[in-house]
């Protein structure tokens, strides 16, 4: 009787503990949507990991997704993005510029932590850059490190 509550639990919970991100998704689409392949960045891994363990500046997650030679265009980067996305991450800074470069950051606070994405598009390289912090540490630092005025 247990093996099967054990199958069902399984059955019931497993499409939720697999289920891709948001940045998971958004990596998977602009890469299908732009024909680039992601870079492979070596020892990018143990970074995260460290990271997740060290927790710097109130950091406790990292990803990080870079492409070179896309061929997508500023406008439709920025609709992707926002198609992907979705309401639950609210846009803080939009920027393009004549030079076909868009960039674009979102934010949304899950209990203490806050959670950036940041995506941008210059010259056909496109980087994605999630983290996950504490902003009370963030703001520490950033106050422990602040130049003495002249």
């Amino acid at each position: 009787m247990s093996r099967f509550l054990v199958i069902c639990a399984l059955i019931l919970f497993l499409p939720l503990m697999l289920r891709a991100s948001e940045f998971d998704w958004l990596v998977r689409e602009f890469s299908r949507q732009s024909g680039a392949r992601q870079t492979y960045i070596p020892l990018f891994g143990l970074v995260r990991f460290s990271v997740a363990v060290v927790h710097p500046t109130g950091a406790s997650q990292l990803r990080l997704a870079v492409f070179e030679d896309a061929n997508l265009e500023p406008e439709k980067f920025s609709q992707l993005t926002n198609a992907v996305v979705g309401h639950e991450w609210k846009p803080m800074v939009r920027v393009r510029s004549r030079n076909n470069e868009s960039t674009n950051i979102y934010a949304q606070q899950q209990g203490g932590h806050l959670r950036l994405l940041i995506t941008s598009l210059e010259g056909g390289e496109a980087t994605f850059v999630q983290i996950q912090m504490r902003p009370a540490q963030l703001i520490k630092f950033i106050d422990d490190h602040r130049r003495p005025e002249h």
